[in-house]
């Protein structure tokens, strides 16, 4: 029995204007064998419960599948053995082209959101500069997140809040280089740093880091050193004015052409993450933020993983007239809806608390018990 994956994109009517289907976040389309018996009596009964739905359309039979459940997939109904075999090797494939790699690192995607956690070592972070700056206290900072529930930990020696302060690769440096060095070791997830500056690229992955977050257009020398270090690195949509021909296109284009510079440099799609960089000092207006918010899905076809990073920042505050401290539950509202749209890391100040409401949402969305 033959099964194979039919690209498609999230909210796309499908082949034709007289179907009312629409694609979800967690949809994926299947074509079968031609001639296969779908629609027996087992088959739609297994369907009412929303995890397989057949249907044929100009000669070419389709299947709808909710690709949590495949990826979770344990068929045992006898009745519908003439297609476990193909959906299983559907779900391998679905699994191994969702995983996050970064050196000596694995993360599965789809298996559970991640929590980014962020560790400021710095004294001006509009949200926990100051609270970090010695090595003691980052270094305590980052086995706390791990335990609350991190899936990856990123040291920033460089604020990149609104009007920040430029300081040198080598304080840079000075600050990141000792917390990574006493961690690298005692902590069981991936080392990101969050810098743009190619010296502190060259020493921080000499000093163990496995993540390199970018938050501007990536150079040459900083992508052939995560290159030729095996490492993750996070493309960051960033420009110096607020103006697009059209946001969602635009963006969805940079990261196309980025992506593909990364893969001619030698880097695969599962080295890679996306991030659609919120912020004024990115080259988003306060409307632009939330229309990107609201579609994130837009960007899942590129096949690499995808970051979200609202946390505490601007455009909650002045949505709601709060402060930076009083940002926490709506950093989680906004955690919850990119969950539903299936980003897969958020980048989080408030670790125990993301990790709480991610856990959630998770179990809502790969929850099968009929």
């Amino acid at each position: 029995m033959k099964i194979k994956l039919v690209p498609a994109k999230v909210g796309q009517q499908l082949f034709s204007p007289n179907f009312l289907i629409q694609l979800k976040a967690e949809t994926i389309i299947l074509e079968v064998e031609a001639g296969q018996e779908w629609q027996t009596a087992a088959i739609k009964a297994f369907n009412q419960h929303g995890r397989v739905a057949a249907f044929r359309h100009q000669q070419r039979e389709f299947l709808l599948v909710n690709k949590y459940w495949l990826y979770q997939v344990h068929v045992t109904s006898e009745s519908l053995s003439a297609y476990q075999t193909a959906l299983l090797s559907i779900s391998r494939e679905l699994k191994q082209a969702k995983q996050f790699k970064a050196r000596q690192f694995t993360i599965d995607t789809q298996a559970q959101t991640s929590v980014y956690g962020i560790l400021n070592i710095t004294d001006d972070s509009f949200s926990d500069g100051g609270q970090y700056f010695t090595t003691e206290k980052a270094v305590a900072r980052a086995k706390q997140m791990v335990a609350q529930g991190a899936n990856v930990i990123e040291l920033g020696g460089q604020s990149t809040r609104q009007s920040y302060n430029e300081i040198s690769a080598d304080e840079e440096l000075r600050r990141i280089l000792p917390v990574l060095k006493a961690i690298r070791n005692t902590i069981k997830v991936p080392i990101a740093v969050d810098t743009y500056k190619y010296k502190v690229v060259e020493g921080v992955l000499a000093a163990g880091a496995a993540i390199i977050n970018d938050v501007k257009p990536v150079t040459v020398e900083i992508l052939n050193a995560v290159v030729q270090a095996n490492a993750g690195l996070i493309i960051m949509h960033t420009q110096n004015t607020t103006h697009y021909q059209d946001l969602i296109t635009d963006i969805h284009q940079y990261f196309a052409s980025t992506i593909q510079t990364a893969i001619s440099a030698g880097l695969t799609r599962q080295q890679l993450m996306i991030d659609v960089g919120l912020g004024g000092d990115f080259g988003k207006t306060y409307e632009q933020e939330y229309t990107l918010l609201h579609n994130l899905d837009a960007f899942n076809d590129l096949g690499v993983a995808t970051l979200i990073a609202p946390s505490r920042k601007g455009f909650i505050g002045k949505l709601l007239n709060l402060s930076v401290s009083e940002r926490l539950v709506p950093t989680m509202a906004l955690f919850a809806n990119s969950t539903s749209l299936d980003v897969n890391f958020m980048r989080a100040h408030d670790v125990e608390a993301a990790r709480q409401t991610l856990t959630i949402i998770d179990k809502v969305k790969r929850s099968f018990a009929y």
